[in-house]
């Protein structure tokens, strides 16, 4: 089974940093992808039927409510950092971006900060994601995993 790592950065120096983490964790670099504000769509969201910034990511089924935290963060500026790993790499992946040393953002937190300034997502499709499922490691939710496929 494979998964597509996900960490959200302020900095492109910060995305930057994190890709070389994982490139020296052995993740492959075509494998590995930093998208900007020049990624979104027009609207800045997208939706299972219109992918948008997603469409240039093939393997990440996230579910919508995931899928427009991440585009939020873009949207104001961020660097999305994503990254296609087998299943059986991904401890070691997931442990290059959880260092202390990494300046990857905790979505959630960021997410509840956006809320309470009036922010408001799109609202998500009944369709959930191929069945995608999210984990976050023990930073919280600064590096989220989620499952591709069956397990």
């Amino acid at each position: 089974m494979s998964r597509t790592l996900t960490a959200l950065f302020d900095t492109r120096a910060d995305a930057e940093a994190g890709r070389q983490r994982l490139l020296d964790a052995h993740v492959d670099a075509d494998h590995v992808r930093i998208h900007d504000k020049s990624s979104v769509g027009e609207s800045g969201y997208s939706s299972q039927e219109s992918p948008g910034l997603w469409a240039s990511i093939k393997n990440a089924f996230l579910p919508d409510s995931d899928r427009h935290l991440y585009e939020e963060g873009i949207r104001r500026g961020g660097f999305l950092l994503t990254a296609d790993i087998d299943g059986d790499d991904a401890g070691e992946a997931i442990r290059a971006l959880e260092d202390v040393t990494v300046n990857s953002v905790d979505i959630d937190e960021r997410a509840s900060q956006w809320k309470s300034q009036g922010w408001n997502a799109p609202s998500a499709s009944a369709a959930a994601a191929g069945g995608a499922s999210r984990s976050v490691g023990q930073r919280g939710a600064r590096v989220c995993s989620y499952s591709v496929g069956k397990p």
